[in-house]
C-alpha cells in the first residue's frame, strides 16, 4: 500500500474498524515506514490528549430547560411594522433607513430650498433677475449649475444677499 493511502486510514485502524487483512497490511506498513509511523503517533498522542479532558457535567434541569426550549413556541412579531417594508427592514435594516430618510432629506431639501429662494426676491429684484436671465438664458446649459437644482438655488440666494446688504 502507498503512504497516502495508509495515511488516509490511520484514524479507521486506531479505532479498530479494518478488517483483519487490511489491518495486518496497514501494521505492516507501519513496521516499515518512518513518515507513517510519525503520522500514526501523532494521531496517537492527539487522542491521549483528548482523553485527558475532563467531561463536563450539565447542571440539574438543563436537559428539560434546552427540551422546553427547543419546543417553545415563538413570541408573535409586533404589529406596528409597516407592511409593505417589513421584509426589506429584516433583511437590510440600516440601508432600508438610509434610502428612506435620504429620500425625505432629498425632498423636503428641495422643496425648502425653492420656497426659501422664491420668498427673498422682492418684486423689483424678480423682474431685474428675468431680464437678466432672458438675455442669457441659450447659455444656461453650459453652465456648471443648472438652472432649478439647489445649487442655483443657494447661488441666487446669496447673491442676492450680497446686493441687499450693499
Amino acid at each position: 500500500m502507498r503512504c497516502h493511502r495508509i495515511q488516509k486510514r490511520l484514524a479507521v485502524y486506531q479505532d479498530g474498524e479494518v478488517s483483519g487483512k487490511e489491518r495486518e497490511r496497514i501494521s505492516t506498513h507501519l513496521e516499515g515506514c518512518p513518515a507513517c509511523r510519525s503520522a500514526y503517533a501523532e494521531l496517537e498522542q492527539a487522542w491521549q490528549s483528548l482523553e485527558k479532558i475532563p467531561e463536563i457535567q450539565a447542571s440539574a434541569g438543563f436537559e428539560r430547560r434546552l427540551s422546553e426550549r427547543i419546543n417553545a413556541v415563538p413570541e408573535p412579531r409586533s404589529r406596528w411594522r409597516f407592511l409593505w417594508g417589513s421584509w426589506v427592514y429584516r433583511a437590510y435594516p440600516a440601508p432600508a433607513m438610509a434610502a428612506v430618510l435620504l429620500l425625505v432629506g432629498t425632498v423636503l431639501g428641495g422643496y425648502l430650498g425653492n420656497a426659501l429662494v422664491s420668498g427673498f426676491l422682492s418684486a423689483p429684484a424678480q423682474e431685474q433677475a428675468s431680464r437678466t436671465g432672458a438675455d442669457i438664458v441659450s447659455f444656461s446649459v453650459f453652465s456648471a449649475v443648472p438652472p432649478g437644482t439647489l445649487g442655483n438655488g443657494y447661488l441666487r440666494m446669496a447673491h442676492f444677499t450680497e446686493e441687499y446688504r450693499k
